[in-house]
């Protein structure tokens, strides 16, 4: 296989795991999609959601959510 063709399926398997992980999977469940070790899932994981901001705005998202349930749960 040629280096390129090798760099572009490394690629595609980067992205499907970027993917796997902004639907919700976790490393481990990535990991065997991918037929990765779980460290290797969180590496690629770590590596690219960080550059996607995804991992930014689902914190946000997260405390907006918790912010939603605490005001309309009764105190």
């Amino acid at each position: 296989m040629r280096q390129s063709a090798l760099a572009n399926s490394d690629d595609n398997r980067g992205t499907a795991a970027t993917l796997l992980a902004e639907a919700g999977a976790m490393a481990p469940e990535i990991a065997a999609a991918l037929c990765w070790s779980v460290d290797k899932a969180r590496k690629v994981i770590d590596l690219y959601l960080v550059r996607r901001g995804v991992l930014a705005a689902n914190a946000v998202a997260k405390l907006e959510q918790f912010r939603d349930q605490k005001t309309a749960s009764p105190e």
